[in-house]
């Protein structure tokens, strides 16, 4: 019923918006540009990753291409490969996939469970710009799940990409292999698109072979003058080995060995998107699309002799509709942008517990968001704007355990909200002052309710929610720029997996607050310096483990990057990372010492001849030993995930 719903909404949406346009003002063909934030966010840190950027780093994964920037750490339990990895924002760890959103094109893609998004499954040729909107002023804008902020991947518009066929391959360590075979065609008013790739390695460890295909294919329709339609479909097939963390005394002396030689994990993802976008009289803007998705997963492991199996699958709805009025067509000062979200996702899990007893379980979530955002310029004090926004959430979650009798667990219906006031203030000479006050929250996850053992025992979690201040100066001149921002968070109800009771908790309050530096500097004419750093204490404000830090989360971090353009078809790139040390997951009693810090220097070497460009590069060049995600094991021990060392690669490309 809620499917033809809100099919039932967007046809309407489809038919009414095109008959409002009168024949006598109907606009010129203006590109609608997939965003909701208008390049930058009014008092917020954000942070904006061109395509030129994008083209520099083109054989890194998306992950490591995000970690280069301040603020945002990555890290991936098994190297090479952006699955099972997590984006992480200003203070949050091991959480970070539930508060962190990715999007394309404004449609998230992390969805309503506690893994994170598959960023392999994001083809990154395809891509045009990536913004990065730090803090809670990401879930006015997108709503659930952004409390540390947002990711949202733009794709390059179909109306000025001109007729190509390209193909793409790599070679790396690991006997990694990648192609990639795109094509795009106009026919009058029609645009089609399609690609397919393939990627497969052996991975650092033993049994940590991946294998990836997928399909994407895309018809958009330019209807008239003003206005588009669209229909995109995608098909992921993956297939993960699982070699599990090792004991930290292994990682000095057998880095590759896994303890779970028999450990796989499969993902068959199918998605459908139907789309309009409009540019109505005055400059105004109309949006809605409808994308369904359905995920089948299954996974096998072998621990002290029991075997666990999983299999879940979760199908997503979700309907994204955004109007924009501009301030120009009423000369008020004011662009009023409102947004109308509905989630629906429907899980189920077939699995067994340690004591391997089968549990089958049942969720339906519901989520509907309307949102509000009014950008404000002040008319008396030139140079001031404001930006205002609000968004309701309405949260409905109902949890069966299917066995024999049929059991209601858990049925809860929640309201929650958010809102930002931010403030920019550009000052002459390019300088600008900014700061916000936020609110944010998240609802628990499906399979933070549905968890390990039978769900009879699952007791209701709490709705997260926080308060952010920030406060930044920005600087910006044709050769060089430099930002500076302070900001401060409070999280309550903060959801945790507790290792004690193996199930989730609310914990108690927690404070989230640092400051971050940027510069870029143009020291010549052909060569740029970037660079970065980020000092965050994360930490638990109040009960039996206050003080504590967040795991996971570095006080220290920076990068650096120096770009060398040798002629118009050749260019250098060298970068550095320094990750300094952080806490162990699941330690509350800080039996462990701290992770080790490490260093990582990459360089890439890139050269455009006519219509094929070469590009070479070597990953962690002094071969830095390093691991990521230590945590607390049985016997109060350290495990690890060790990351590859001195990695190399070619990539060679043509387009015709």
């Amino acid at each position: 019923m809620r499917f033809i719903l809100i099919l039932t909404l967007l046809t309407f949406n489809f038919f009414y918006v095109k008959l409002t346009f009168s024949e006598e003002k109907i606009p010129l063909r203006i590109t609608i540009y997939p965003t909701i934030i208008d390049k930058n966010v009014v008092g917020s840190s954000t942070t904006i990753i061109n395509n030129k950027i994008i083209r520099e780093n083109s054989h890194l994964p998306l992950g490591k291409l995000l970690s280069k920037f301040s603020g945002i750490n990555f890290e991936n339990l098994y190297s090479g490969v952006d699955v099972k990895s997590s984006v992480r924002i200003r203070g949050f760890g091991e959480q970070a996939t539930r508060n962190v959103l990715i999007l394309i094109n404004g449609t998230r893609i992390s969805d309503m469970t506690i893994a994170g998004a598959n960023l392999s499954r994001i083809l990154m040729e395809d891509v045009q710009e990536i913004e990065i909107i730090k803090g809670g002023v990401a879930s006015v804008l997108f709503g659930d799940g952004a409390t540390a902020g947002a990711i949202n991947i733009i794709t390059k518009d179909r109306l000025y990409l001109k007729d190509k066929f390209q193909i793409k391959n790599s070679l790396k360590s690991f006997n990694t292999k990648k192609q990639i075979i795109t094509s795009i065609k106009h026919f009058d008013d029609f645009v089609v698109d399609y690609s397919l790739t393939n990627f497969e390695t052996d991975g650092y460890r033993n049994n940590s072979d991946y294998d990836q295909s997928s399909f994407g294919f895309n018809l958009t329709k330019f209807n008239d003058d003003s206005s588009r339609s669209f229909i995109e479909f995608k098909h992921t097939d993956e297939q993960t080995r699982l070699p599990g963390s090792i004991l930290l005394t292994d990682f000095y002396t057998t880095p590759k060995y896994s303890r779970f030689s028999e450990d796989f994990g499969t993902e068959k993802i199918t998605s459908l998107k139907l789309g309009k976008e409009l540019n109505l009289p005055d400059n105004n803007k109309f949006s809605t699309n409808l994308r369904l998705e359905n995920k089948d997963q299954y996974s096998s492991m072998l621990s002290w002799g029991i075997r666990y199996k999983s299999k879940t699958t979760l199908n997503t709805t979700h309907l994204n509709s955004q109007y924009t009025n501009n301030e120009s067509s009423s000369d008020s000062g004011i662009t009023k942008k409102f947004g109308f979200n509905i989630y629906n996702s429907t899980y189920k899990v077939d699995a067994n517990n340690w004591q391997y007893t089968q549990y089958i379980n049942k969720a339906e979530q519901t989520i509907v968001e309307p949102s509000m955002i009014l950008n404000i310029k002040d008319k008396k004090i030139k140079g001031l704007n404001y930006e205002v926004g609000a968004r309701s959430h309405h949260y409905d979650i109902e949890v069966f355990n299917q066995l024999s009798p049929k059991i209601l667990v858990l049925s809860n219906k929640e309201d929650n909200y958010a809102w930002s006031l931010g403030a920019d203030y550009n000052i002459a000479n390019e300088n600008k002052l900014f700061g916000h006050i936020s609110r944010s929250y998240r609802s628990p996850r499906l399979d933070e309710i549905i968890t390990v053992g039978p769900s009879t025992n699952v007791n209701p979690l709490k709705h997260q929610f926080s308060h952010e201040v920030e406060l930044g100066y920005e600087h910006n001149l044709s050769d060089q720029r430099y930002k500076i921002s302070v900001f401060k968070t409070l999280i309550k109800n903060q959801i945790f997996y507790n290792p004690t009771s193996f199930a989730n908790e609310n914990y108690d309050p927690s404070v989230h607050k640092g400051i971050e530096l940027e510069l870029d500097k143009k020291i010549s004419e052909k060569v740029d310096f970037n660079a970065n750093s980020t000092f965050i204490n994360s930490y638990i404000t109040k009960g039996a483990f206050k003080g504590n830090e967040t795991p996971y989360v570095p006080k220290w971090r920076a990068n650096a990057t120096l770009n060398y353009e040798i002629d118009k078809n050749s260019k250098f790139n060298y970068s550095y990372k320094y990750f300094g040390k952080t806490r162990a997951g699941n330690d509350d009693n800080y039996l462990l010492p701290k992770s080790k810090s490490y260093h990582i220097s990459d360089i890439n070497y890139s050269h455009k001849f006519k219509n094929f460009t070469f590009n070479s590069f070597v990953n962690n060049v002094f071969d830095e030993k390093y691991y990521t995600n230590l945590i607390i094991g049985t016997g109060n021990v350290g495990y690890v995930y060790p990351q590859a060392g001195r990695t190399i690669g070619l990539e060679i490309e043509a387009e015709f």
